[in-house]
């Protein structure tokens, strides 16, 4: 018998029943065109993972369950394993329900809840206890399918083992059900998490994730797709499309050895990894990238802006946000505003027009010096004198910021804001100035990572669409004439990952250091081939450490009003770092 099995690598929009339930039938009529025998959905994929307190209300959750039984009315021989919200009383139940023959066969409810970033599920769901194998009709026969749902496959801190009991409970294919958000990097453990479940069991395992856009407040998520066929032998068969929707077809002979027949990505002869072979990484750059641009392409759309406007100064930061929202939009809905001041040079004001004609987005320049001399003037007269000249610079910015939100208002374009994760640490952004907007697309990158991808940018294009010079100028926030960011970006910004991506307190890295044991991936050497070790002594560097955590102390109050934060590592400013406004403590 052979077992032709669809991975329907959709994007649910979030509790947005109708829209998802058409998504579901229009790809599972694709399915059966495809031949599919069973055609596999995502996690939640009725009413969208991240849903947050809406499963508290019971018409939603009750409309999430008519919705499914619409669908399992739509089905015939192709069976359809769809995930949803089920209830149970008061009780509800992160679930999967499998449909053929115009009803629900039988569901499975997800058995492993996970409590960490921006997980929730022991808020939300009541566990599943019962874990069986749900028999399916596949022409003159049954075939039993272990159904999982997206942490019962990564159970290595856990007591129970679903897929080991599905397997055990005679499970001739395990399908696994993910809404699985993009981290750098995860593409690989993905892979060896799967593997290692076949290598352990000898059964096939299939892994659709959700691709799509999604937001737990603070933060927007990417579910990046990456859907997994793996056979009875370890090999990987063929995967799904990263950072786009996709239905991926494989077939399964009576030994479990399986065959890709269309969809994602495969080898031309033999499995696309051949059992026992390492996944290799991506390359870093490429799927922050695309991560970016997938995301703000996908909130944009699911929160009804059909244009971004962009500011840009100049600097590193803004060249590479206009290069991920052209790549997200399209230059036709990009419009890039460039807001000089008396102390903006004529070296980053050419460079922003040149940024802007080479990726031919509409290119405006609002001069900000009158409107600044206006407001400085008329708070003097009333107030007396600014003393701080901080506070001077800081209305340079909060003018381009007021002038910017005028124009998102008026045209209806989202506002997006290009601060960045060592920057946002340290409070180097000023709010209500270039604070601003609906959405943070670099807040998640460090500032070495800013100029890694923008260098990426150029490489892609094979040419020098960031002008070059962009990389050659010192860091500034130009609000005062010959300002110099005040930092070492070489090392304070590994720093800063160390302390929010790498959960490690500021004794640690100090310990780290004098151990000689930072990480080299983040404390690369500077263009001059210096290292941190080179730079510092055991006391200089933790003067660094202790300083940087300070100043992340010190500037909660501003990261938790700024716009949400489009989340790419493995710990991001928002839902996933949160951290208290009133902190009295130093780190030591």
């Amino acid at each position: 018998m052979t077992l032709t099995v669809s991975l329907a690598q959709l994007g649910p929009t979030t509790a947005d029943i109708g829209h998802n339930t058409g998504l579901l039938a229009d790809a599972y009529d694709r399915a059966v065109r495809a031949g599919a025998d069973v055609v596999v959905f995502p996690e939640m994929a009725v009413t969208g993972y991240c849903i947050l307190d809406l499963v508290e209300d019971d018409t939603f959750v009750d409309r999430n369950r008519e919705a499914l039984s619409e669908l399992a009315t739509r089905t015939g021989e192709t069976a359809a394993v769809v995930g949803f919200v089920d209830r149970d009383g008061e009780a509800r139940y992160n679930a999967a329900a499998v449909c053929q023959h115009g009803e629900v066969a039988g569901t499975a409810r997800k058995v492993l809840l996970p409590n960490y970033r921006y997980f929730d599920d022991e808020r939300y769901f009541e566990p599943g206890e019962e874990v069986a194998p749900i028999a399916v009709d596949v022409g003159d026969t049954t075939v039993s399918l272990g159904v999982s749902v997206c942490e019962d496959l990564w159970d290595d801190a856990y007591d129970r083992r679903p897929v080991r009991e599905l397997v055990d409970g005679g499970a001739d294919v395990v399908v696994n059900l993910n809404a699985s958000p993009f981290e750098v990097g995860k593409r690989a453990d993905r892979a060896r998490v799967v593997r290692d479940h076949v290598d352990a069991t000898g059964v096939p395992v299939l892994y659709v994730n959700t691709a799509g856009v999604a937001d737990v407040g603070r933060n927007v998520i990417v579910f990046d797709g990456d859907s997994l066929a793996v056979d009875a032998t370890g090999a990987l068969v063929a995967r799904g499309a990263q950072f786009d929707t996709d239905l991926l077809t494989v077939t399964l002979d009576d030994d479990g050895v399986g065959q890709h027949v269309s969809g994602g990505v495969a080898a031309a002869d033999g499995p696309l990894v051949p059992a026992g072979e390492t996944v290799k990484p991506e390359r870093r750059e490429r799927e922050l990238f695309e991560a970016l641009a997938f995301g703000l392409r996908g909130y944009a759309r699911r929160t009804g802006f059909e244009t971004v406007i962009e500011s840009v100064s100049g600097g590193i930061d803004s060249s590479l946000g206009l290069a991920i929202c052209v790549e997200a939009l399209g230059p036709d809905n990009v419009v890039a505003y460039n807001l000089p001041s008396s102390v903006n040079t004529e070296t980053t004001k050419g460079i922003a027009a040149d940024l802007a004609a080479n990726l031919g987005v509409d290119y405006r320049v609002v001069p900000v010096q009158s409107s600044f001399e206006e407001l400085l003037d008329t708070y003097e007269s009333h107030a007396g004198p600014v003393s701080r000249g901080v506070a001077k610079e800081n209305l340079y910015a909060r003018v381009r910021g007021l002038l910017m939100m005028l124009a998102s208002n008026d045209s209806g374009g989202l506002l997006v804001t290009n601060g960045n994760e060592t920057e946002m640490a340290l409070g180097y952004v000023t709010l209500y100035g270039d604070a601003c907007g609906g959405l943070s697309i670099l807040g998640d990158l460090s500032k070495r990572d800013v100029y890694d991808v923008a260098r990426y940018v150029n490489e892609r294009a094979g040419e020098a669409v960031i002008p070059e010079a962009v990389f050659d100028i010192p860091p500034s926030a130009e609000l005062s004439a010959d300002q110099v960011d005040p930092f070492d970006y070489d090392v304070v910004a590994p720093v800063v990952s160390d302390l929010l991506e790498g959960r490690l307190s500021p004794a640690e890295v100090v310990a780290r250091f004098e151990r000689r044991a930072l990480d080299p991936e983040r404390y690369r050497p500077d263009d001059e081939g210096r290292t941190v070790y080179d730079k510092f002594d055991a006391e200089g560097f933790s003067t660094v450490v202790y300083d940087t955590y300070r100043r992340m102390k010190q500037n909660t109050f501003k990261r938790v009003q700024t716009p949400p934060v489009v989340a790419v590592s493995g710990r991001a400013f928002g839902t996933d770092f949160r951290e208290p406004i009133i902190n009295g403590w130093d780190g030591r």
